[in-house]
């Protein structure tokens, strides 16, 4: 009678411990989901920014097959257009397989291209018709990626901190048996 009743008692505890496992779990990958939605929302600012820019500056944006940007725009600002398409693909390839690895590989490729085709855009010189990013607009931009960058850090801290459960053990074992897998970083 003792005997079974201590392994009743075990098997409550293993019971308790892999539920509360399961929970800490998935409460990080919600944070995770939560914090890359986050990032979404501002990253999306980058194409509103460019939007309102092309249409202040009476540029025409007409989406041609397949998403391509045909019209009488800067090379610059249809490249930039075309990387900015690019993160959108990104951000449905995440939302697709969230957190895996290489979505989220694809993701951090599709921002820095973004950040770089802006860098190169700031950084060409000035025609007669002045610069070819005017100085507000560039402004602006480094506000919102001063926001990505915050986001993408609180991203990478809580995907580290969901790797780092993972990883732990005896939550190892129990993270296999649930089928939780490491999720990629930014």
């Amino acid at each position: 009678m003792n005997g079974t009743f201590a392994l009743w008692i075990v098997a409550a505890l293993v019971a308790f411990w892999g539920v509360g496992v399961y929970n800490r779990l998935m409460r990080l990958r919600a944070r995770g989901f939560d914090a890359l939605g986050s990032l979404e929302k501002y990253m999306k600012q980058y194409g509103t920014l460019v939007d309102l820019h092309m249409t202040a500056s009476g540029l025409v944006i007409a989406a041609g097959p397949g998403g391509a940007h045909s019209s009488h725009l800067p090379e610059i600002w249809a490249t930039l257009l075309s990387k900015l398409d690019e993160l959108d693909l990104a951000f449905k390839t995440v939302r697709a397989n969230p957190l895996s690895p290489p979505s989220m590989e694809r993701l951090r490729l599709a921002s820095e291209a973004v950040q770089q085709t802006w860098i190169f855009a700031c950084n060409l010189p000035s025609d007669l018709a002045g610069p070819a990013v005017p100085g507000p607009l560039c402004a602006q931009w480094d506000a919102i990626t001063t926001k990505v960058e915050n986001a993408k850090s609180g991203v990478n801290q809580i995907l580290t901190k969901y790797n780092e459960a993972i990883h732990q053990f005896p939550a190892r074992v129990a993270a296999r048996l649930m089928r939780f897998e490491p999720a990629g970083l930014l």
